[in-house]
């Protein structure tokens, strides 16, 4: 005949939860970065826009409000970002590289 002893909850939960150190690890980004994508602008969409090209609306200080306003009128909301191009002649090639542009008091 067997026995069985059960682990006591503690001790079940414990060896549960453990995990190898370094694994599973994510970088978690601030909310507040992730709001404030370089030089992205917001904007919502027209109302009545039928989407076969974009109508930009009312622009929004940050994607957050851009949600919530797109959410509460029943349209979409749009992410623009804007790029001036910019010559590298520095290497043996030259390229063409971009530069973010960023407005102030977009709102």
């Amino acid at each position: 005949m067997s026995t069985m002893i059960a682990a006591p909850a503690d001790e079940r939960t414990s060896q549960m939860t453990s995990r190898s150190p370094g694994r599973g690890t994510r970088r978690v980004r601030p909310a507040a970065e992730e709001e404030n994508v370089l030089g992205a602008r917001f904007f919502l969409s027209k109302p009545g826009a039928n989407g076969s090209s974009p109508e930009l609306g009312r622009e929004l200080p940050n994607e957050g409000e851009a949600k919530v306003e797109a959410l509460k009128l029943g349209v979409t909301y749009y992410s623009v970002q804007e790029w001036r191009p910019v010559p590298d002649f520095g290497g043996k090639n030259p390229e063409l590289k971009r530069e973010a542009i960023t407005r102030k008091g977009t709102a």
